[in-house]
């Protein structure tokens, strides 16, 4: 039995889908049976290895030995606050690091606008909650 290349669905409705500047939905149909995961596989680890960016990639906290520290008057413990870091989106321009700190003293909620910010460096969402702080709280 041959099949000829000309019998294989191809996709009729492409549909592009933008939630916000960090999001996207693609839709593809109709498609093969299985070619679904496999087209998927492929695009997404094409995204991945060519999609230029920045990232938090070394966290310091003053008073803090590990992970799996806790600090006083914050309510998150240390690697709920690395989790929540690791959602900041950050852009570098014209430079491959930069070294960025925060410095809040508690009662309130620390965002990423708390970040102070080199003028080489954009913080994109900053309304991004980092941790929250009580009326003792420091970081």
């Amino acid at each position: 039995m041959q099949i000829s290349l000309s019998d294989f669905l191809t996709p009729q409705v492409i549909q592009v889908d933008e939630y916000d500047n960090c999001h996207s939905k693609v839709v593809l149909e109709p498609l093969e049976r299985g070619f679904g995961h496999t087209l998927g596989n492929a695009l997404r680890r094409i995204l991945l290895s060519s999609m230029p960016g920045s990232a938090i990639e070394e966290v310091e906290i003053d008073g803090v030995v590990h992970e799996y520290s806790t600090i006083e008057g914050v309510g998150e413990d240390v690697i709920e606050i690395l989790l929540n870091l690791k959602g900041l989106a950050v852009v570098l321009n014209e430079r491959d690091e930069a070294i960025l700190s925060i410095s809040k003293n508690g009662p309130g909620v620390v965002t990423a606008a708390d970040i102070q910010e080199d003028h080489d460096v954009d913080i994109i969402n900053p309304d991004h909650v980092i941790a929250n702080l009580n009326s003792n709280g420091e970081l």
